[in-house]
């Protein structure tokens, strides 16, 4: 049986903990472990730990997005190179569609050019890239499942309602995480996005009032996972983001959370 680490024991995490434990022998970190099998290691604070066992695969999930400081961030992830040291064994880290500029496009992994693409996102990839050349980096679109569904943050009154989204079930992100794991893939990139892409409107229109509509105006970025599609012949539990709502209590039951 592979043995893995989850590195970070967030909202996401412990989530993909459940999810693969059913098949693979998972231990974890957090900032202060509160959990058999967790470990403390906080990479603010770091105390020159290092990597004690020897992996089959490492899922990084330490979020770093734009509310951190640029600088914060590279020595927070350096200090997880440090951590790692010569690990080369299967690496995978959880990054974000975020990386990608805003535009009216359909955007796939190699189409926008990298000097287009944001910060702190770009960095931090490229920071791990160099270090591990085996790395594979998963661009996760808006997170949602479970107890996160879009009408619990905007309402019909909110702005860009005609913007489309962008969204990924976590589940389809644990299913993904699990075929990498189980072929060994290495060194690669790839969006994880559910393939339908309403408005704003058309999720909220179904979540707060159970309405299928069509909205009139649609605009912004289309992430494509035709990629990951192809490659593993992949096919979305969570097509259409305006149904991520509805099986709230079936998530619960499937992870036993």
């Amino acid at each position: 049986m592979k043995k893995g680490l989850i590195i970070g024991k967030g909202w996401l995490g412990s989530r993909l903990e459940k999810y693969l434990e059913k098949q693979f022998l998972i231990e974890t970190t957090k900032r202060i472990s509160d959990a058999e099998n967790c470990f403390s290691i906080d990479f603010d604070n770091y105390k020159s730990e290092k990597i004690s066992t020897d992996y089959d695969f490492v899922i990084v999930t330490i979020p770093f997005g734009r509310r951190n400081n640029l600088d914060d961030l590279q020595q927070r992830f350096q200090h997880l190179i440090d951590f790692l040291g010569d690990y080369n064994n299967q690496l995978i880290l959880l990054s974000s569609t975020a990386i990608y500029p805003e535009n009216n496009e359909i955007i796939s992994e190699n189409s926008i050019e990298t000097i287009y693409l944001n910060n702190p996102y770009y960095s931090i990839e490229n920071q791990l890239k160099e270090k591990f050349t085996q790395l594979i980096i998963l661009r996760l679109g808006g997170l949602m499942g479970d107890d996160r569904f879009l009408s619990k943050y905007i309402d019909l009154n909110s702005q860009n309602l005609s913007q489309m989204v962008n969204h990924i079930h976590y589940l389809d992100i644990c299913q993904v995480i699990e075929k990498m794991i189980n072929v060994n893939k290495k060194t690669s990139i790839y969006n994880v996005v559910a393939p339908k892409h309403p408005t704003k409107e058309e999720v909220l229109e179904y979540q707060l009032n159970k309405k299928i509509i069509s909205s009139t105006n649609r605009e912004g970025k289309i992430i494509s996972s035709q990629k990951i599609q192809d490659e593993f012949n992949y096919e979305f539990i969570y097509t259409n983001p305006v149904y991520f709502i509805e099986d709230i209590s079936i998530y619960s039951s499937f992870l036993s959370i």
